[in-house]
């Protein structure tokens, strides 16, 4: 998910229940996130996690910032993802898991944002209904061209 849809920790115990897998990253000022270890002692591939008692995990990893994760399947288990440094050098950093399954997975709603984006028709109105209306509708060009070219078959 999207940092806009994991918006609450009970939100991903109701999915739990449900059999719904969700993974995402979330704002750390939260309501009902525990507390992590200071932001001062962690340096690039750190990772800091907490367990809730539905099994929720709360995830804080430094990469070049910090990036707090919930998650109600994932475990506390590492990998190494390769970042590239400013002079264009490669290197491992150690990551939870759950890191490279959300970057593998977020890729729809970025595409379809930058489809709309390129197409953008955002008029201006005093009327929010207006300016609604005409984003439904961008998305809803963006959604039958994708819709087309898998008709055809096609790469975007």
């Amino acid at each position: 998910m999207d940092i806009f849809f994991s918006s609450s920790v009970p939100l991903f115990e109701y999915l739990k229940t449900k059999n719904i897998y969700a993974v995402g990253t979330i704002r750390p000022d939260r309501l009902g996130l525990p507390k992590h270890i200071d932001d001062k002692k962690m340096k690039r591939g750190d990772l800091d996690y907490q367990i809730s008692d539905q099994g929720i995990f709360f995830f804080k990893w430094k990469d070049n910032r910090f990036v707090h994760f919930l998650s109600n399947y994932h475990g506390n288990d590492t990998c190494k993802v390769q970042r590239r440094l400013k002079d264009g050098t490669k290197i491992d950093v150690t990551a939870p898991i759950v890191v490279k399954d959300y970057n593998g997975h977020m890729g729809g709603i970025d595409k379809a944002d930058m489809l709309r984006a390129i197409y953008d028709r955002d008029r201006k109105s005093k009327k929010w209904r207006h300016r609604l209306f005409f984003a439904m509708l961008e998305m809803a060009y963006v959604n039958s061209y994708i819709a087309y070219v898998e008709v055809r078959r096609e790469k975007m």
